[in-house]
């Protein structure tokens, strides 16, 4: 990003966190000699100084170009660079410095429209799967926040990988050396608000496995949290409740060498699971049929439903929870008894539950009514649900 206009920047000499040190006055060209790409990418504005990051460079040597360079910095002042004109000194840019050069507009971000648009083309500069290292040193000082987006928006859209997000801290100059901050940290805490965001949605737990493993945590720990999540998905409670229950005694254990990041998730982590102290497994169950009901996930939210009352039923029966045959022989007793107070409600989730799990489309009349829109489905669902799993 390169800054708008005014006064140059104040020469700097950065400090690596390889304890190199290199001096200039913008911080994107020493990262780029110290990071070695295969491409450099220059973003600025029409009122940015593009005359003066050029001259920083070789390019002042060149005698040919001094009339271009002052044509650009009057520009530059009058917020009238053209994107022609940087395209012009891009290619002798690259003369000077090796590697493909960008010199690139943005506009100003003075709105959303100006600000998507920003991303747009920040995005628009990398190829699927690409490796981007990222500079927020210069610009205007809304940019930074901008480029931390673009880096968000670059992973999901492209897969790009971000191996670095760097801030050259001239406010922290000590002894006139200026240290260079790495900020890809952020991009950690994102993925832990999106794995938080993905558990909520599915409760599927194997989204925190990667972000569990990069934190330190060990393999014992981890096979835990994956077979829990595996006997959930197949039904088998209480398989997956003694799981999560290792999986929590060992990360009590584990928890004081994770990393910062990861500590600052934990509470919420362990919230989430806390349903494992429940002793009655059909809660869980229950817990995971709301949850996919608040997400409008139907399908999930019918089918632990349904699940979750039979749980309910077998577990007043001696070996309910493991046994096929007590669980069916719970469901038989109840629908030979047929309840005043839940009947009804059964039979919808029952009818509903029938109609997803095989595609039927015999029905009663009031399943076909419940299942002819997402908001009489919806409805249906959180009718049955406070008689049959109330939370």
């Amino acid at each position: 990003m390169l800054g708008k206009a005014s006064s140059n920047y104040r020469q700097a000499t950065y400090e690596f966190e390889d304890k190199s040190r290199r001096t200039s006055r913008f911080f994107g060209l020493e990262l780029c000699k110290q990071v070695s790409p295969d491409e450099l990418v220059i973003l600025g504005t029409t009122g940015s100084m593009w005359d003066n990051l050029l001259l920083e460079t070789e390019l002042s040597e060149h005698a040919d170009l001094e009339e271009e360079l002052l044509k650009l910095g009057e520009a530059a002042q009058n917020d009238q660079v053209t994107q022609e004109t940087l395209n012009q000194l891009a290619a002798h840019l690259q003369g000077v410095l090796g590697i493909p050069c960008v010199l690139k507009l943005i506009p100003y971000g003075r709105n959303y429209e100006e600000q998507t648009k920003t991303l747009e083309i920040l995005v628009n500069c990398f190829n699927h799967k690409d490796t981007a290292i990222l500079d927020v040193t210069h610009g205007l000082r809304h940019l930074p926040m901008l480029v931390q987006q673009s880096a968000l928006v670059l992973q999901s859209l492209k897969e790009v990988t971000i191996s670095g997000i760097h801030y050259g801290a001239l406010e922290l100059t000590s002894d006139n050396i200026t240290p260079v901050m790495q900020l890809g940290g952020l991009l950690e805490l994102d993925r832990w608000n999106q794995a938080l965001a993905i558990y909520d949605e599915s409760g599927d737990y194997g989204s925190f496995v990667p972000l569990l493993e990069q934190s330190g945590f060990s393999k014992n720990a981890l096979d835990s949290l994956r077979d829990a999540s595996f006997y959930e998905q197949t039904n088998s409670v209480q398989k997956a409740q003694v799981k999560l229950k290792n999986f929590l005694t060992l990360l009590k254990k584990e928890e004081e060498v994770c990393s910062p990041h990861a500590a600052l998730f934990l509470p919420a982590l362990k919230q989430r699971f806390s349903w494992v102290e429940k002793n009655q497994p059909h809660q869980r169950q229950s817990a995971v049929a709301w949850q996919a009901l608040e997400n409008d996930n139907l399908l999930r939210a019918t089918l632990y439903g349904f699940e979750a009352f039979i749980t309910k039923l077998a577990e007043e029966y001696p070996n309910g929870l493991e046994s096929y045959n007590v669980r069916s022989q719970a469901k038989g007793d109840y629908e030979k008894e047929q309840p005043s107070d839940s009947w009804n409600e059964y039979l919808m989730l029952r009818g509903i539950r029938n109609n997803l799990a095989h595609s039927s489309s015999q029905s009663h009349e009031s399943v076909k009514k419940a299942l002819a829109n997402r908001t009489s489905l919806s409805l249906a669902l959180r009718r049955a649900f406070k008689v049959l799993i109330p939370n």
